[in-house]
């Protein structure tokens, strides 16, 4: 029998002492996990989450009465309403169609910004390091109610990265009562197990956000790769883009054809990195983050790049950290006497095991679904059994694992709604919305990690090209048409120019407009940013109904 050897070594100029059993075999390098030395990662990565929440949920909370309100443009309540009518007939608990909070809070401005505020207060809890475990949950409880309720307000992919991050996060946290900063320390089982998890989510982000733009690759949208053209279209047809934008759209085309190189290098391979031990890891998430920096520095993406940084963290071993970050964040080694008893360990295994089955399922069913669907696809045949279809579909609302799959296509034209009004039918005054893109003088500006709903959803309103009554934006587009008739003060809040001050228009109509990026000769000249020409009519000209005598 082979003697066993053992040493001791430090860690961090000796300031802790870890033993370290050498007579275990050396796995591949691609077999090495370490888990338990992504402490400092670890500890980095939920209270990140906190800070996360609080920019999602103040962005949010900043709009919600007028998004969601009960006067609002989807007003929550109205939801909560029709879907609950809709289970009287089926006899389900509404509560698995749309699960949230607002089933016993009631969806009233009050109870929205107490939520709100409850979820900001939660935020500052993580980020404090007390009841860090409880507020997480709150957290996820809270954010989910808002994604559920929200409408096409709160459809977006960043979104639900958040409720899946989230609901990681939970498994990854310390569930006591003070989590000091100074305080890493080593991970658990189920701590461990959701480590890798994580490495998954941000594996399985990066790469299906690479892999879409091969798979709808076709003679429809060959500028990702057919044609390598796509960079040319990106930076002004995106939905909300920032001055430096401009600069970007004028380099030359040599730079944007190279440039999509290093991104499906990050987007498609690296994801497989995480498999070949620290230093795999180490480079993607350096990688990833350096892409999300880049996007952060063109573009206003609310707070998606930041969440996709945070989910980097857990990536780098803690002998990575430079040292003045090591210093204060020291593990400290456990007292081996304080272990949790029997009956904590069964409990706690009791609600983390069915949770790691749940995801390891629906993760699966995404999977196999997304590399199946596609018009290009990995796997010819459909692997998912439909048992686990239906689990996927029941389990949809709560948003546990997603699909995922940024710029699956590229958008070649920028169309815009412009909204106009008039008194007489005849003088038309454009009224001009903050954040989106109106006046072709104004100067594109920053604005993230704060998400502009309305002028979002603008920009993916005009890719319809008319005004469609079944379309998704159909119901907030016609309730702010109404508040602009009537002089609703409400919405004075997303216009930086109200055209009407004292009274409302007698009529309303929206203008299609193409909008394109100035030359630079051409902003020279005339200082403007953008140039437009009217292509069409989105919405006729309307007016509310005369009075009943």
């Amino acid at each position: 029998m082979r003697r066993k050897l053992a040493h001791f070594s430090r860690f961090s100029k000796g300031r802790t002492w870890q033993y370290k059993d050498v007579s275990t075999p050396r796995w591949p390098i691609f077999f090495r996990l370490d888990t338990d030395h992504h402490r400092i990662a670890r500890s980095l990565f939920v209270k990140g989450m906190g800070l996360i929440y609080l920019l999602a949920i103040a962005s949010w909370w900043s709009q919600i009465e007028l998004l969601a309100g009960e006067d609002g443009l989807l007003p929550a309540a109205r939801l909560l309403e029709w879907v609950g009518e809709r289970a009287d007939h089926t006899g389900r608990n509404p509560f698995w169609s749309l699960p949230g909070l607002f089933w016993i809070t009631g969806a009233s401005d009050l109870a929205l910004h107490s939520l709100a505020f409850a979820g900001c207060a939660f935020s500052l809890l993580v980020l404090c390091g007390r009841l860090v475990g409880p507020a997480l949950a709150g957290l996820w409880l809270i954010y989910l109610s808002f994604v559920n309720c929200g409408g096409v307000f709160m459809s977006f992919q960043w979104d639900i990265l958040l409720l899946e991050a989230g609901f990681l996060s939970l498994f990854l946290c310390r569930w006591k009562w003070k989590s000091p900063w100074r305080d890493p320390l080593p991970l658990t089982t189920i701590n461990r197990i959701a480590l890798v998890w994580s490495w998954f989510l941000i594996a399985k982000l990066m790469f299906f956000s690479g892999w879409v733009k091969l798979a709808w690759d076709s003679g429809t949208h060959p500028e990702w790769w057919s044609d390598a053209t796509a960079m040319t279209y990106h930076y002004m047809t995106q939905p909300l883009p920032p001055w430096t934008a401009w600069w970007a759209h004028h380099l030359p085309l040599w730079f944007h054809k190279a440039s999509l190189i290093p991104m499906y290098l990050v987007e498609v391979i690296l994801p497989f990195a995480i498999l070949f031990g620290r230093w795999g890891r180490l480079g993607a998430a350096l990688a990833f983050t350096g892409l999300m920096l880049a996007i952060v520095l063109t573009g206003n993406y609310g707070y998606f790049n930041w969440l996709t940084i945070m989910l980097c963290l857990p990536l780098v071993h803690d002998r990575f950290w430079p040292k003045w970050l090591r210093r204060p964040l020291t593990p400290d080694t456990p007292d081996p006497a304080i272990r949790p008893s029997r009956k904590t360990l069964a409990l706690r295994w009791s609600l983390a095991a069915p949770a790691f089955l749940l995801l390891a399922l629906l993760n699966l069913q995404v999977v196999l679904r997304d590399l199946h669907r596609a018009p290009r696809p990995l796997l010819p045949v459909d692997l998912v059994p439909a048992g686990l279809d239906s689990l996927a579909r029941q389990l949809g609302p709560f948003h546990l694992a997603s699909g995922y799959g940024l710029f699956r296509t590229m958008t070649t034209e920028r169309p815009e709604i412009v909204l106009e009004g008039s008194r007489d039918g005849i003088r038309w005054f454009a009224y001009d919305f903050a954040w989106k893109i109106d006046d072709i003088a104004e100067r594109p500006r920053f604005v993230a990690p704060h998400q502009p709903r309305v002028a979002w959803q603008f920009w993916f309103a005009a890719l319809e090209g008319r005004f469609d009554p079944r379309s998704a934006n159909a119901a907030w587009l016609e309730s702010l048409v109404l508040k602009l008739l009537r002089g609703d003060p409400a919405v004075d809040a997303l216009l930086t120019n109200a055209p009407f001050p004292d009274a409302p228009p007698r009529f309303l109509r929206a203008r299609l407009m193409r909008y394109e990026f100035t030359t630079p000769d051409e902003r020279r000249k005339t200082g403007d940013w953008w140039k437009r020409v009217v292509i069409g009519e989105y919405l006729p000209a309307v007016t509310l109904p005369a009075p009943e005598n």
